[in-house]
Parts: C-alpha cells; sequence; structure tokens
C-alpha cells in the first residue's frame, strides 16, 4: 500500500520520534504524522557505545526508517558514561528540532518522565506524550485497528515464556494477555502483567503498518536466548 500522506499545517513545528522500533513508538509517530502542526522529519534514537539493546535491534531500527523515509538520527552515549541525562541533553540539545514527540505511557518506578527531564532547560525545545496514561488495552486494539503487524521481540518470565517470542499481536492474542494480567504471578513481589509492558514484562517490533513501505519481512532462524544478569 502507498504511504499514508503527512498532514502538516501552515505553521507546523519540527519534530522528530523517539525511537525504537517497537509499538508505542509507533503508534507515537502515527500521532505526529496526522498532526498538522508538527513536522515529522526524522525518528530519534539514544545509542550507547558499549551496550547493545537485543530486544530493539539497531540493524532492524535502521530497516525500518528506511521503510518510513525518515531518516534515524542517532545520539550515541559514550561508554563510560555516568551523567545520562547530561549526555541525553547534549545529543537533544543539537537536533535542531522543536518537539521530540515520543511514545511513553506512564513513569518508571515512580520517576519522572525521563525525556521531559532531560529536556528541561533546553530552550525551545518540547516534549510531546501522546500516548500518556492511555489505556493499554485500547492501545493495543488501536495497533490492529490500524493495520500494524507487531511481534514480540523479548518477553519476561514469569509473565510470559519463550514461546511468545515472535508471536503477532492480533486480538486473540489481547485476549490471552487480559486473561494473564488476572492472575498473579509466582513471587512475593511480581506484580500482575501491565498489557502495555509498561514494568518490562515485554518488548515489541513493528514490522508493518500505515507508514510502512515497504514493511518488513523477519525469519527467526533459531530458538529464543535466555538472558540472564545482561542488559537489553
Amino acid at each position: 500500500m502507498p504511504r499514508e500522506a503527512q498532514v502538516i499545517g501552515p505553521t507546523p513545528s519540527q519534530a522528530v520520534v523517539s525511537w525504537t522500533g517497537g509499538k508505542d513508538c509507533n503508534l507515537a509517530l502515527l500521532w505526529a504524522w496526522r498532526n498538522p502542526e508538527l513536522n515529522v522529519v526524522g525518528l530519534l534514537t539514544f545509542v550507547p557505545e558499549d551496550i547493545e539493546f537485543k530486544a530493539h535491534p539497531l540493524r532492524i531500527q535502521e530497516v525500518q526508517a528506511v521503510a518510513l523515509g525518515l531518516p534515524l538520527r542517532k545520539v550515541t552515549i559514550p561508554k563510560g558514561t555516568t551523567d545520562y541525562k547530561a549526555a541525553y541533553r547534549e545529543g537533544m540539545a543539537r537536533l535542531g528540532v522543536e518537539v521530540i514527540v515520543t511514545g511513553d505511557m506512564d513513569l518508571v518506578d515512580g520517576m519522572p518522565n525521563w525525556m521531559e527531564e532531560c529536556a528541561a532547560g533546553l530552550e525551545g525545545m518540547k516534549i510531546a506524550l501522546p500516548l500518556w496514561k492511555a489505556d493499554r488495552v485500547v492501545c493495543l486494539e488501536r495497533l490492529v485497528a490500524e493495520s500494524f503487524r507487531v511481534v514480540f521481540s523479548c518477553v519476561k518470565s514469569p509473565w510470559l515464556d519463550k514461546g511468545w517470542v515472535g508471536r503477532e499481536i492480533t486480538p486473540g492474542v489481547i485476549d490471552e494477555m487480559k486473561e494473564i494480567a488476572k492472575r498473579k504471578p509466582p513471587g512475593d513481589d511480581a506484580l500482575p502483567l501491565d498489557i502495555g509492558g509498561e514494568n518490562g514484562e515485554f518488548h515489541t517490533m513493528c514490522l508493518n503498518g500505515p507508514l510502512y513501505e515497504p514493511g518488513l519481512y523477519l525469519q527467526c532462524e533459531a530458538e529464543p536466548r535466555e538472558l540472564v544478569g545482561e542488559p537489553g
């Protein structure tokens, strides 16, 4: 399908979308694309020199960017960085845009929103949070309704097992997740499944959607690998 045309008003703000390749940043991109007050000029990802994010591989993000027709702007976080907020802020200051759109949905461990904290003090910089406090199920259902193809790239026990890796988000999968969320997982401190994955229960990658031309095709040639004590 041809890519949906971007809606741009007479005096839009230049914007980039904070990018991991997962479900939430794709919904945030779609919101920004259809917002006449914004002109989306690229995607933004932060890349630590010493860590490879296995749930959101950079090489897949690069292919997504090509399919979306947008440049993927990379802010490198140098190895040995101790002040991550300063490193993020410095990278943001070099972007030359007015708005960073992020798919963040909620507080993490009760802390203030990281992107807003990093952007604080940067003159003319705004953070847009179109999914903030959004209903998790509604967001998943919207992915299906908008014809996104989203797969699980990483899952965490005790909520989900390795059989979920590679599965696509469908109405049936959403129903399964609702049932899992009703159950108390093993462990004294384990919380019920957050259907949006906001507590790190799972991560996703998007393979297709209304802005992709063409979509991505991935073939898993190995069994999912268990990560114990490893970042990513």
